[in-house]
């Protein structure tokens, strides 16, 4: 004897959902199958659990903006990346005495740097980076 399954399409929470009709009374045809595979006559499987996990969208990089203020009496220059020299990043330049905003991506890093671009000193932005200083020796950083 085999049971028949009705499947019907709620459009409660856009899922699909199996309803079950009681057993056949052994009145009608049955379908006698010894492979335990389905024959072409029985629906197809149930569908998917509909609290199915879903998968959840990257959360978007943090970022922090960082005020820098350099105490260095001359015209400092800086690095924005992993290793001035050896990796991608951006060459700049901060004026003596100045003040300036950037936006940073946490995990980010700068660096003041020598005249022929080689690394001096260099700071690791965090979420609670909030100030960053080019000292007045121009060879050093601090930050808050």
């Amino acid at each position: 004897m085999t049971r028949t399954v009705l499947y019907s399409v709620l459009l409660l929470s856009g899922c699909l959902m199996p309803i079950a009709q009681p057993a056949s009374s052994g009145t009608g045809p049955t379908s006698s199958s010894s492979s335990g595979a389905p024959s072409e006559s029985e629906p197809p499987p149930a569908f998917a659990s509909p609290r199915a996990e879903r998968a959840e969208a990257p959360a978007a990089p943090q970022t922090a903006s960082v005020t820098i203020r350099s105490a260095c009496p001359r015209t400092a220059k800086v690095f924005y990346g992993d290793k001035p020299g050896f990796s991608s990043g951006t060459q700049s330049s901060i004026s003596s005495n100045s003040v300036q905003s950037k936006t940073f991506r946490v995990g980010d890093q700068m660096w003041v740097t020598d005249d022929s671009g080689k690394g001096l000193d260099s700071v690791t932005i965090d979420a609670s980076t909030r100030q960053i200083e080019i000292t007045s020796s121009c060879s050093g950083l601090s930050s808050r």
